[in-house]
């Protein structure tokens, strides 16, 4: 229990300098992020508070798992090019304490950025809509968000894995990332989506809480199954990368 506090402690000291020394490209950030918001609620306007609730919901989700698979799938290799992995690694703390309080401490920060948007999106839709929507969709909504966070998280698990092998992996990230943004179906109606995109978003944890919220309790199996599988290909495929690493030598490598 002592480590895991000190582990945390440490992850949102860390977490709080970057914020600190890179405030002005989180804010670029935000702002690049609510207008893409803003450009899709004008091109497809929302007709009830339950709507607009929903793509706030889904949009938010997205921007949680999106800070939270970046810092996964970057993790590894940032620290081996400041040279730090081997330091961090050579602790007495277990590597599974510390990538736990690496988790912990990025979605306890990245709120800090979701809460920004929640105030922009509110003054936008205004108050009385959406939150009588969100009022309506509260407890599906808190049930398949975290159903898909932790989806997410095994999401980056895996791409997390994958960089401890071929290392530079960012682009993979983004791809992914943006893909989920725009066709997780609380943008674009799923109906407007060519099947092929149905297929795809099947597999997308973040598509089966935005249908969670949707449509309801009947898909509440499927998307917890899809989101444990996704879970357990992350763990598998971190835990199987992270031996071959260790066996080849490849730890500290960022290339």
């Amino acid at each position: 229990m002592g480590d895991a506090r000190r582990v945390l402690t440490a992850a949102l000291l860390k977490k709080r300098a970057e914020y600190r020394r890179y405030w002005l490209d989180f804010t670029v950030g935000l702002a690049i992020k609510f207008i893409f918001f803003l450009g899709t609620l004008y091109a497809i306007p929302v007709e009830t508070g339950r709507e607009a609730a929903a793509r706030v919901f889904g949009f938010s989700l997205w921007y949680l798992s999106a800070h939270l698979v970046a810092k996964l799938g970057n993790a590894a290799l940032e620290e081996a090019y400041l040279g730090t992995l081997e330091q961090v690694l050579s602790t007495r703390t277990r590597p599974g304490i510390l990538l736990l309080g690496t988790i912990v401490a990025e979605l306890l920060l990245s709120t800090l950025w979701v809460a920004l948007f929640l105030v922009l999106a509110t003054a936008i839709l205004g108050p009385r809509r959406l939150w009588t929507g969100a009022a309506a969709i509260a407890v599906p909504a808190a049930v398949f968000g975290l159903a898909g966070l932790a989806g997410m998280t095994g999401v980056g698990l895996l791409i997390m894995g994958v960089s401890l092998r071929f290392k530079q992996v960012g682009a993979v990230t983004e791809v992914i990332l943006y893909y989920m943004l725009v066709f997780s179906g609380f943008f674009l109606p799923a109906g407007s989506l060519p099947r092929g995109f149905h297929a795809l978003n099947g597999l997308s944890p973040l598509a089966w809480a935005v249908r969670g919220v949707l449509e309801g309790w009947r898909v509440f199996g499927p998307a917890c199954l899809v989101a444990a599988c996704w879970l357990a290909a992350g763990v598998a495929v971190l835990l199987s990368q992270w031996n071959w690493s260790r066996r080849a030598g490849r730890l500290g490598s960022y290339v």
